[in-house]
């Protein structure tokens, strides 16, 4: 085989002329290219348990990185200030943990024994059997009793499902503890050592390119951050507003209802039904429980002014948005993707206009110089 012949560049000319690939030089990159794709997925798919506590540790991150700067500037080390702010979260889940443990033991101790009936069984028994009663008095011709046995058994399916998928859920969330727990370092480690981190990728990218890199990636942090800080708060207010009416109509365990409420109620439209179903479903086994009717103005009332001001305020405020573009976002977001969406939609644009901004300042100054 004969030697391949150096091209030949055309006298005068500064720039080389663009040298066609063989064949067989365009299939070897092909394959090369083919395997390192595959390398990668093999690696994610392999790695793929350290999904959850890489995306618990960047949102501890983002939420805690503006309070960890604002104590180091005033005075404190990097890591006496990391350190801070992990123990206001450890003892915030603490004392939370403190205030919802005596509901739930107050109902590990109603756990019938083998053959018994729970407390909440006799009371839906009684509640479904004043039902039909009451119907059966004002609607005679009804067959109330074959509707009952249905609904009955129905719920005793629900039951007897619930039940035995306790256990595996247990083991489930103790799985999910190691996770929690390696999340935790994750964002102990990023938020001591991410400004080394930042610089030792923005040292990568070329000179020309280095000012826009940096600004783009401070201003992406700071819409997250402000993004997760935002729902954080959201949450919190709508927590705190919940459990005065709830605690004020005499709600068995309002606290935890409105904490359920608070934390359901990020998922956008859908997470207030589901929190507020909790004590809805509580209230029609309990009759120490509010009459239905009660909560169900109250949680109508509540989601309609998360809705209304909260949402569109607090958001507003923290991403720099106007409150009609956060309310056109969900919407938009949950005709794409549904809830997951919905979720998505609010940080994407925040994201969006802060790169869009960076490249586009970017352009003004290059064509101005």
């Amino acid at each position: 085989m004969s030697a391949r012949t150096p091209p030949v560049f055309p006298a005068g000319a500064l720039i080389p002329p663009r040298q066609e690939l063989t064949l067989g030089e365009k299939v070897v990159r092909g394959v090369l290219l083919i395997a390192a794709l595959g390398l990668l997925v093999s690696a994610g798919w392999l790695l793929r348990f350290l999904v959850l506590p890489l995306v618990l540790g960047l949102l501890l991150t983002y939420v805690l990185a503006p309070l960890a700067d604002r104590l180091e500037n005033r005075g404190l080390s990097r890591s006496r200030a990391v350190s801070l702010c992990f123990g206001l979260i450890l003892g915030g889940v603490a004392l939370l943990a403190y205030g919802i443990f005596p509901t739930i033991e107050s109902w590990l101790m109603e756990a019938p024994k083998a053959g018994e009936q729970s407390a909440f069984e006799l009371q839906l028994e009684q509640r479904i059997a004043g039902w039909q009663a009451s119907l059966t008095r004002s609607y005679p011709k009804v067959n109330w009793g074959s509707l009952f046995e249905a609904l009955t058994g129905f719920l005793q399916h629900q039951r007897k499902s619930l039940v035995e998928g306790l256990p595996a859920m247990a083991v489930e969330l103790a799985s999910r503890a190691g996770s929690v727990a390696l999340g935790l370092i994750i964002a102990f480690f990023v938020l001591l050592d991410g400004a080394v981190m930042k610089k030792a990728v923005v040292a990568l990218m070329p000179n020309r390119h280095f000012e826009n890199t940096l600004l783009m990636l401070h201003r992406v942090d700071r819409q997250i951050s402000s993004y997760l800080i935002g729902t954080a708060l959201e949450s919190l207010l709508v927590m705190v507003i919940v459990a005065i009416p709830l605690l004020a109509l005499g709600m068995p365990n309002a606290i935890l209802f409105a904490v359920l409420f608070g934390l359901a109620n990020v998922i956008p439209f859908v997470g207030p039904f589901i929190g507020a179903s909790a004590a809805l479903l509580f209230s029609l086994l309990d009759p120490s429980a509010p009459s239905l009717m009660s909560l169900v103005i109250v949680y109508v009332v509540v989601h309609f002014i998360d809705a209304m001001l909260i949402n569109p305020w607090v958001m507003g405020k923290s991403l720099g948005m106007h409150p009609l573009t956060v309310i056109v976002g969900i919407a938009i977001g949950g005709t794409l993707g549904g809830v997951a969406g919905m979720l998505a939609i609010i940080p994407l644009i925040a994201v969006s206009k802060a790169i869009a901004t960076t490249v586009a300042e970017g352009a003004r100054n290059a064509a101005a110089a």
